[in-house]
């Protein structure tokens, strides 16, 4: 039988890489005034780097083709922002970019008003496309409409002081004042740790974020039109509860028109039968500035005229409720010459979540005084070295004691501790440190307003010296008298903020139904981003960030 060589196989060609561009997928524009300019709305557009290595060589060719918005729209680079090598005319906008590198300094912002004469309800696409040799570039499109809604979120008017067990009613309302109706609404609410909301609906859903709280997003499908207001409908109320982590706490509540659909949401699916309703209001939702906040939900610039009165945010204060601090400390063991390790700190044993994320101010402070015979020579960044009687000092080490003030945020029964090393200089009897857990006071520390025990604020600490001198340093690891567990925080640059902590388990209204994730209402979302690097860098480092 005859064989039929084909000869070595050619060696697989290397695909090209692939460049993302990114920017919004829709913008809505104020419609043109009868005299005067159009308002401008800013849009951004990012050129990514996804690949080995620090960056790509080449020439890149950017173009933003304005041919289908010609009479709707102007489009202009924003002056604020330039870029150079770029060249403008009737029909587009072309930037040349020399190479793409890692970070910063690949976007590009535009202008966009109505053009005069252009109609409510007009729309038209922004093409966004680059070239290169040597590889490929996804281009990305916007679609511009004139004139949108512009949705008002009414004021809630709940009581500042509660106390853990209690519920408020929460009666959303909010008012279309734009130019075109909504065709679906996103009712949010973020609540910190210590509330949540009381029903479950089946076109909410909600994101967990521990002991940071929770986003609830519940999408209503619909028209809402101009000029006319909206409230729950009287089968689908909404109540706020207090619970018995509750302390210094936030809502932030807010809707935004026409959201994204989220790619990755969960199929509809029934869990209680129930759905969050919206029927038209039999009064008009009031105009008014109180308790706006302007940062409250993020992702409406794009679909809403208006973003700044689409949020709102409340502050509660819970009577009543009590947090045990308990004092972290360490006995680790060495000769003579030694370097030795200790993290020292404390934990909050609850039930409370103490947050001062709002004020600023430190949840607690350490008050570490280091026993006799041994000398640091490293401590952590936030600890300020005080003489023993807890004056002022100017060296960093060999102190004899230490402030460390925490984070502002003390999460439940996790331990929050600074890491010391220290050189054993000689052995001294009976000599012992102490670490001590309060409020922040001109003397160190004071006992927590809210801590009903005492008793364990404060703890021993004994570097345990062996006989012997030691022939070269060693470091000798810490111990504790309860292990530090190992936590994660997950932080999505999303909207849809995830973080992962301790006694963080499922939400208050069911994940079914709703194809819209947590838009993350903005402060909020950055109060717990902000919360989650803390405690994950204090976690992974074994310091307070």
């Amino acid at each position: 039988m005859a064989t039929l060589s084909l000869g070595a196989a050619a060696p697989a060609l290397a695909a090209e890489p692939a460049f993302p561009l990114s920017g919004p997928s829709a913008q809505v524009l104020q419609p043109s005034p009868d005299s005067g300019a159009s308002k401008e709305r800013s849009l951004r557009y990012d050129l990514n780097y996804a690949g080995p290595g620090n960056g790509f060589p080449g020439e890149f060719t950017v173009t933003v083709d304005l041919t289908k918005v010609a009479g709707l729209a102007s489009v202009r680079l924003d002056p604020a922002k330039p870029r150079p090598h770029c060249t403008t005319s009737a029909t587009a906008i072309v930037c040349k970019q020399q190479g793409l590198s890692v970070g910063p300094g690949n976007s590009f912002d535009l202008l966009v008003s109505a053009a005069q004469g252009s109609k409510n309800g007009g729309s038209g696409e922004i093409a966004v496309k680059a070239a290169v040799a040597g590889a490929t570039v996804t281009p990305v499109t916007t679609k511009v409409t004139v004139g949108g809604p512009d949705l008002h979120m009414g004021e809630l008017k709940p009581k500042a002081e509660v106390t853990a067990g209690e519920q408020q009613d929460l009666p959303l309302a909010f008012a279309n004042r734009g130019t075109l109706p909504a065709k679906s609404v996103a009712l949010e609410l973020d609540a910190t740790a210590g509330l949540a909301p009381a029903e479950t609906y089946d076109n909410c859903s909600s994101q967990d974020h521990g002991s940071m709280g929770a986003t609830t997003v519940c999408l209503v499908e619909g028209e809402f039109l101009p000029g006319e207001s909206y409230q729950l409908s009287p089968d689908s109320p909404l109540h706020l509860k207090t619970t018995e982590r509750a302390y210094r706490d936030s809502l932030r509540y807010g809707v935004v028109p026409d959201p994204a659909p989220r790619k990755d949401a969960p199929a509809a699916k029934a869990a209680t039968g129930k759905k969050l309703m919206l029927v038209k209001a039999s009064a008009a939702v009031p105009v008014s500035d109180s308790h706006l906040d302007p940062a409250a939900v993020s992702g409406t610039g794009d679909t809403d005229l208006n973003p700044g009165d689409n949020g709102r945010s409340f502050d509660f204060t819970a009577k009543g409720t009590t947090a045990d601090f308990e004092a972290v400390t360490a006995s680790p063991a060495g000769k003579v010459g030694d370097t030795v390790v200790a993290d020292l700190g404390f934990r909050n044993k609850g039930p409370a979540v103490i947050n001062y994320v709002r004020s600023g101010e430190s949840a607690a402070r350490t008050d570490i005084v280091m026993p006799a015979g041994v000398q640091v020579t490293d401590a952590p960044a936030n600890c300020r070295a005080v003489n023993a009687d807890g004056s002022a000092r100017t060296e960093r080490l060999g102190a004899p004691r230490y402030f460390c003030d925490g984070g502002t945020f003390a999460d439940v029964h996790e331990p929050y501790t600074h890491k010391f090393v220290m050189k054993i200089e000689k052995a001294v009897a009976n000599a012992k440190g102490s670490v001590t857990v309060g409020e922040p006071a001109a003397a160190g520390t004071k006992l927590h307003a809210v801590d009903p025990v005492a008793g364990n604020n404060t703890a021993a600490f004994v570097v345990d010296v062996k006989a012997g001198a030691s022939a070269s340093p060693s470091t000798s690891a810490s111990t504790s008298p309860s292990p530090s567990a190992s936590v994660s925080a997950s932080v999505s640059a999303s909207a849809s903020s995830s973080v992962s902590a301790a006694g963080g388990t499922g939400g208050n209204l069911a994940s079914t139904g709703s194809s819209v994730g947590p838009i993350a209402l903005g402060a909020l979302g950055a109060v717990v981003v902000g919360g989650a690097l803390y405690v994950g860098a204090r976690r992974r480092s074994g310091k307070h960030a």
